[in-house]
């Protein structure tokens, strides 16, 4: 059986790196790319998005566009720090030009809809950004979304400090009220979270190997990532933690993750801690655990498998 996968990006450079990693697993059909704000603005993420698949050889593949700030707000502007990371359009710098094609015309939440009742159990939903387009889509018709066969995101600290303040991870904290929601609802879904993306480490050396490839899509990806790379840490050797992809391989390969548990979380949605993942209190003894967090990955197979396969899908890029 064929998987279908939507993947739902707030396109930055490793929501970059993990799209192109995604397109390199044959035995999964990619049928849409829905957008939303995070790394860069909703406008931004999409032009990303189309520009990138479009590169990568699979312009067939329709994007979707989905929320464009928190809830509760009523616009949207990525932080400094975020546009030193991903640089100013989110994707390193690098100019692929104006999209030579639009977005469809359906909003994300009713595509996602709409795929939750066609394919049901055959569907992936992977998510690496805030989770507003999934919260949404619960809230309009939350027995659609209880028909996906998996939901996996990337999101959410357990077991470290988070990346944007001592408690919360950046997608989490971007949102926490609509990932709140989605803890609410339920849904069975994996998190993968800075407890085991911190242990999945790439190297200059790494990403160099892919220039020799020589196709445009090579030279974009090696620039874009040479820059996330260099700007993800301080002060330290080009490299750093493969967040989205690694969320990818444990949607598509879950046998890489060797040890999880499951918990029913809540969310920290104001004061301090907003935006914290932790345990939920009030639900420490009921049976049903609705969220399978990821403790640990074999992290040198995963950082093997993707060196390889990201060389793989470039030299059939552009």
């Amino acid at each position: 059986m064929t998987m279908k996968m939507i993947m739902d990006l707030d396109t930055g450079v490793d929501d970059a790196l993990a799209l192109a990693y995604a397109l390199s697993f044959e035995e999964v059909e990619l049928i849409s790319v829905t957008t939303s704000f995070g790394n860069v603005t909703l406008e931004n993420a999409t032009k990303n998005t189309i520009n990138l698949l479009d590169l990568l050889g699979h312009s067939h593949i329709p994007v979707f566009e989905g929320a464009s700030s928190p809830w509760g707000e009523t616009s949207y502007e990525p932080q400094p720090h975020l546009l030193r990371i991903h640089g100013e359009n989110g994707i390193g710098n690098v100019d692929l030009g104006e999209p030579q094609r639009q977005p469809s015309k359906q909003c994300a939440v009713d595509f996602i809809i709409e795929s939750a009742n066609k394919f049901g159990k055959e569907l992936i939903l992977y998510t690496a950004g805030p989770m507003n387009n999934l919260a949404d889509a619960i809230k309009k018709d939350k027995e659609a979304i209880e028909k996906i066969g998996k939901i996996v995101s990337m999101g959410g600290a357990l077991t470290v400090p988070g990346n944007v303040s001592p408690y919360a991870e950046a997608n989490i904290h971007r949102d926490p009220k609509s990932a709140q929601y989605v803890f609410d609802s339920d849904i069975p879904m994996t998190l993968v979270g800075l407890d085991v993306t911190l242990k999945t480490m790439i190297k200059g050396t790494d990403i160099s190997s892919w220039h020799p490839i020589g196709t445009t899509a090579s030279d974009a990806m090696v620039e874009l990532a040479n820059y996330y790379y260099t700007n993800e840490f301080d002060d330290a050797d080009i490299g750093g933690a493969m967040h989205d992809p690694l969320a990818v391989e444990v949607a598509l390969n879950p046998s890489i993750v060797t040890q999880s548990t499951k918990i029913n979380l809540k969310v920290e949605t104001k004061g301090e801690a907003k935006g914290r993942t932790i345990g939920n209190l009030d639900l420490l003894n009921r049976q049903f655990k609705s969220m399978t967090v990821c403790l640990d990955v074999d992290s040198v197979l995963f950082t093997q498998r993707f060196i390889e396969r990201m060389q793989h899908v470039l030299s059939h890029g552009d």
